[in-house]
């Protein structure tokens, strides 16, 4: 609406009264992922077993050439039964491969990715679920491409990535080293100490890497949001930019943006790469340890030559799993990072919630009364005691200097804002009982700015009636005076209109809202400067049109130019946030007054 202030929010009033709150704790991965995953519960745990069977199978082969020297060749001394069981164990490894290791892998890859398509689905439509229901003071606080990102950017695709890599690796990661190293403490508890204590030192070292990987993240998503919101701008704003001849100034704006991103990307890797050579270069100074070690237990006669071979595969076959565990809280760090940014809109509360109980239903039609209404954008206050009545089928008029609250009341009659005192009631009901939607169905809105989807013009107008036939839409095209520009189209009502309606006229967008109204068929209409694109032939048409469907219902007009308003039943003068002036316009315009000077001033008298 055209002039509604940026309003407050629940923090800035509970600054102004100096009550504080504490703020809930932030959402954990867990907290958010857990409850989607529950319906799926049963084929994870199918998953995790197949996973974790196929980290046994590794543990099996890192050990199988331990077993070849020592058994199959018998430590240099070929038995005569060689062959057999060199046959036993070749078998027992290809088998314990193809099916322990591969199939058992694969058919838990495909029963995780399956879940994932499903949590990644149901994350979206939970997070575009709230975004949709949430206030208008969300909104105009939150740019559409930082939401945008957060349904298809980096922040749902870290959560995905980390569920990803814990489903594929973790679990498997988990019970190689394990099996692995309950095998090493049965060949030599003093080779396996050693290795404990590097294995403990690196998840030292993972834990710290998690820490700052974590902490660049979050610094690398605010900067994202920042670039992917003003980003958005330039490309929304492609007609302005043609208009003022903007092209090199807008390139240039992109290339700093573009720039800024990528000298913090490259910031982000860099020092990850880094901690991930601190963990590198502790396993070289492991592993010339193990050496060391291996060398003392096989000259001290504690060691057979196929079980010091299975200590070095052993510590170089599990440097795999440790950095897949390594690598699951690097992504962790990160995804817990995406999820209290998401976090922050998914536990945002609307500041217009429908009733939680009992719910009262809207009326069909009724008398609109605002009782003593007062309403404040941020520390600015609008509407200051407003008391007015609007009998049904009457038909108003809200003027007033811009800035004065007249489309706040038009809002809050929609219930896209609720009054900080008072209250709006419709039918004698006061809408804070009612379901915001149901309220909105009752009216028939022409905003200043309507906005058009990219799509037929057919979809466009079946917004307001999903079900409306070619007929019915024609007709009120036809009313809208909008089928004289319709019907010229090649393809008619089945002519894609561009993003934004930018394939149309400003006036041909202001009558198809104004069909769309019309084909909503409400008890209330709400024309909030709904005329101010047309020439002023199209406008008069309109006018005409608006005297006919209006007949009988009670229509709310808005509006800056005075010419529009002559044939309302009543004009409400608005001032400061308070009726100045309440009549018709003849009364009004023969009484000294605010309304009087107005229109002196647009010489409509």
């Amino acid at each position: 609406m055209a002039d509604s202030p940026r309003p407050a929010t629940a923090a800035s009033a509970r600054h102004a009264t100096g009550i504080r709150t504490q703020e809930p704790p932030a959402p954990t991965v867990w907290s958010v992922v857990g409850p989607l995953l529950r319906p799926y519960r049963w084929p994870l745990a199918g998953a995790i077993a197949l996973n974790a069977m196929h980290g046994f199978a590794i543990t099996f082969q890192i050990f199988t050439v331990a077993w070849f020297i020592d058994w199959v060749l018998n430590k240099g001394d070929v038995p005569t039964d060689v062959w057999s069981r060199m046959a036993l164990l070749g078998g027992a490894y290809f088998l314990v491969s193809a099916i322990g290791r591969m199939l058992m892998w694969h058919l838990g890859y495909r029963i995780f990715t399956w879940v994932r398509e499903r949590l990644l689905t149901a994350l979206r439509a939970q997070f575009f679920r709230q975004v949709n229901h949430l206030c208008l003071r969300f909104h105009m606080k939150r740019s559409s491409g930082e939401l945008f990102s957060y349904l298809f950017g980096s922040p749902l695709n870290n959560v995905v990535q980390f569920y990803q890599h814990c489903s594929m690796h973790v679990a498997g990661a988990i019970t190689t080293v394990g099996s692995a190293v309950a095998v090493l403490v049965v060949t030599d508890w003093v080779l396996t100490l050693i290795l404990a204590v590097t294995v403990c030192c690196n998840v030292v070292l993972m834990e710290w890497a998690r820490r700052v990987n974590r902490r660049l993240h979050i610094e690398y998503q605010n900067m994202e949001t920042a670039v992917t919101g003003s980003v958005a701008d330039l490309l929304r704003g492609s007609r302005a930019v043609k208009i003022y001849a903007m092209e090199d100034q807008v390139e240039g704006e992109f290339g700093a943006q573009v720039q800024m991103i990528s000298a913090k990307s490259y910031q982000r890797d860099v020092r990850v790469h880094m901690e991930w050579m601190k963990q590198e270069t502790f396993g070289y100074a492991a592993f010339t340890t193990m050496l060391v070690a291996i060398v003392w237990r096989y000259v001290d006669g504690h060691l057979t030559i196929g079980q010091a071979s299975g200590f070095i595969f052993a510590f170089q076959a599990l440097s795999g799993p440790l950095t897949m565990l390594s690598q699951a809280f690097s992504l962790w760090g990160s995804a817990q990072a995406s999820i209290e940014r998401i976090g922050t809109v998914l536990r945002a509360a609307s500041t217009t919630p429908d009733p939680d109980g009992t719910e009262h239903l809207v009326p069909p039609a009724g008398e609109i009364e605002l009782r003593g209404v007062h309403f404040s954008y941020e520390d600015k206050p609008v509407l200051a005691g407003i008391d007015l009545r609007i009998p049904y089928g009457q038909s108003v008029a809200f003027v007033g200097p811009s800035g004065s609250g007249k489309s706040t009341v038009a809002q809050l009659l929609l219930r896209l804002y609720d009054p900080n005192r008072g209250a709006v009631l419709l039918g004698g009901q006061d809408l804070r009982k009612c379901h915001g939607a149901e309220i909105r169905r009752r009216f028939g809105v022409v905003p200043q700015d309507p906005f058009i989807f990219r799509t037929t013009i057919r979809h466009n107008l079946r917004v307001a009636d999903p079900d409306a036939d070619d007929a019915a839409i024609e007709r009120a095209c036809r009313l809208a005076n909008a089928w004289e520009f319709i019907e010229k189209l090649p393809e008619r009502l089945d002519t894609k209109v561009g993003e934004g309606g930018a394939n149309l006229s400003g006036g041909q967008r202001q009558r198809l809202a104004i069909a769309r109204a019309i084909l909503a068929d409400p008890p209330i209409f709400l024309f909030d400067e709904a005329t101010s694109a047309l020439d002023t032939l199209s406008e008069q048409l309109i006018q005409d049109t608006m005297r006919t469907v209006c007949k009988g219902r009670t229509t709310i007009i808005i509006a800056h130019r005075l010419a529009t308003v002559k044939d309302c039943d009543r004009i409400v003068v608005i001032k400061d946030g308070k009726v100045a002036q309440d009549g018709s316009y003849d009364a009004l315009v023969a009484q000294p007054g605010l309304f009087r000077e107005l229109v002196e001033g647009q010489q409509l008298h």
